[in-house]
């Protein structure tokens, strides 16, 4: 009974995956079905929403072309205003004539009151009978419309209306100075404004005929009638010429109902593609999300694991240099040491914050490389020899095996001592009892080889295969407790890779690892050489 009871169980567990798989299947397949359903229905009413969104794009468009001219007239006010200045009016009418047609082509006529609305200076581009003209319009018939003694310092405003039978626009400003208060009335050339404004609005062939400007008795100000158009889209203008309105017909495509009607079809077939891309996608992100997971838990490792190397090498300068300022060493040969294990430890807090900000600088791309025909062997022969002086009193021994008559190739050599001193100090991490660590450059099939060879415990072969990613630390760097960040190898790959090469880790032969860096060999020009 029981062994029946088990085989059951065992039975209906591959039954209860089938039934999930062909669920989930057929979930898929009705959501398909729906979004076909959804699409054809939609397409239907895309040929309604398409005639709504060329009214809405026409009504974009006549208030981009309003907009414009405001902008225009607005633009000449306020170049207009910074010209006056109520202390020395003289300056306006001497610039005022040579400045008119470029900065303030809509303005006509400048009008300057004091507090008391008292004429003080008036100007006008076209002749000074046209400055008359203007005063006596304010005079009679502007004084009482515009109302400036109720106005605030800094405001500027526009009155569009009928004066002395007229249409007219009328810009002000209320302006202070020594603290008096003045005004300043700018008259637009409206005449200029539909010679020259409007029609350049226009000047699109398709534009033409569909648009027109009318006052608020209905009167073409520019333009044609639009009576018999059937459907209008019109608006005023919102400040300056409100007494306005412009007005443009719809464009009627006759190819939209066409292509709707095709884009239905079309689209129906989307689905059996689209149900192709959901199921991909679902395993592509799928993936991507464990990526990130991994690649999360990876950084908080190396946040923690930077965290606890900062602070060991600072926890150990402290202590030491407490102990050095409160003079509680007893011998002088004490005061050596910690003065040189505060050294060491400096250098290498030093080295680890270099690592870390050469690392971001790459992964953010901002390191430049400069390539110049050089010689790997002497480029790593120097390298060590910088390197030497951290281990004269540590084992192993640095042993350097340089290859005679090595090709010349193109090198940056501040980016290969980088790399060199990360493996260096990865080798010697884990070189174990091992009496040294061999360097070795050759070249092979026309490749610069650099080998780092430690005779250590070696490398997991599952470990191997990632060494080189970002932030990933092996399974014997934590048994050892062996100190590091792991960003040294990915700046390793990092380099070979900008200088066309590979990196790889290999078992040395009789135990231990071997980090290999190769560089293909180019030619390079005598002219380079010399």
């Amino acid at each position: 009974m029981a062994t029946g009871a088990v085989v059951s169980a065992i039975a209906v567990k591959p039954r209860a995956k089938v039934l999930a798989r062909w669920t989930l299947l057929a979930a898929i397949v009705a959501a398909s079905g729906f979004l076909a359903w959804w699409t054809w229905r939609t397409t239907a009413s895309l040929e309604r929403l398409g005639e709504r969104s060329v009214i809405e794009s026409t009504v974009l468009l006549v208030r981009e072309k309003l907009d414009r001219v405001e902008a225009m007239i607005i633009a000449a006010d306020n170049a207009v205003i910074h010209l006056v200045d109520p202390d020395d009016l003289d300056v306006l009418a001497s610039r005022w004539p040579a400045l008119a047609d470029r900065v303030a082509p809509t303005a006509r006529t400048v009008l300057v009151l004091d507090e008391e609305e008292r004429p003080l200076r008036a100007v006008s581009r076209a002749t000074s009978d046209d400055a008359d003209r203007f005063r006596a319009l304010f005079e009679e018939h502007l004084r009482a419309e515009l109302h400036l003694r109720g106005q605030q310092v800094g405001e500027h405003r526009h009155w569009h209306g009928t004066a002395a039978g007229q249409s007219a626009l009328v810009s002000y400003f209320v302006g202070e100075s020594a603290g008096r208060r003045y005004f300043v009335l700018i008259e637009t050339d409206l005449d200029f404004v539909r010679r020259e404004v409007l029609p350049k609005l226009f000047e699109d062939p398709l534009a033409r005929g569909r648009f027109n400007v009318t006052d608020d008795q209905n009167r073409t100000v520019y333009g044609r009638s639009l009576a018999s158009a059937g459907e209008l889209v019109s608006a005023r203008f919102p400040t300056t010429l409100y007494k306005w309105r412009m007005a443009a017909v719809p464009r009627d495509d006759p190819e939209f109902k066409a292509r709707a009607r095709s884009r239905q079809l079309l689209e129906a077939g989307y689905v059996g593609l689209s149900l192709v891309v959901i199921l991909v996608g679902v395993v592509f992100f799928t993936f991507v999300a464990r990526e990130e997971e991994r690649l999360n838990r990876l950084k908080s490792d190396f946040i923690a694991t930077v965290s606890h190397e900062l602070k060991t090498p600072l926890s150990l300068i402290r202590m030491f240099g407490e102990m050095l300022a409160t003079d509680r060493v007893p011998t002088v040969e004490k005061r050596h040491q910690y003065l040189d294990i505060i050294v060491r430890e400096s250098e290498r807090l030093t080295a680890l914050i270099d690592n870390v900000l050469d690392f971001a600088r790459l992964e953010r791309g901002g390191t430049s490389y400069e390539f110049a025909p050089g010689d790997l062997g002497g480029v790593v022969f120097r390298g060590v020899e910088m390197f030497r002086y951290r281990v004269v009193k540590e084992r192993p021994r640095l042993v350097t095996e340089i290859a005679d008559g090595l090709p010349r190739a193109r090198l940056d050599e501040r980016a290969l001592h980088l790399l060199l001193f990360n493996l260096l100090d990865n080798a010697l991490k884990y070189a174990g009892d091992s009496d040294e660590v061999v360097v070795r450059v050759r070249c092979i099939d026309r490749h610069l080889t650099l080998d780092v060879e430690d005779r250590g415990p070696g490398i997991d072969p599952e470990d191997a295969r990632r060494v080189f990613e970002r932030f990933f630390r092996g399974r014997s760097a934590h048994s050892s407790g062996a100190r590091g960040s792991g960003i040294g190898l990915a700046i390793v790959r990092h380099i070979a890779q900008a200088h066309g090469g590979d990196a790889t880790v290999l078992p040395t032969p009789g135990g231990g690892t071997t980090f290999r860096v190769r560089i293909p060999v180019e030619t390079v020009p005598d002219a380079e050489d010399a």
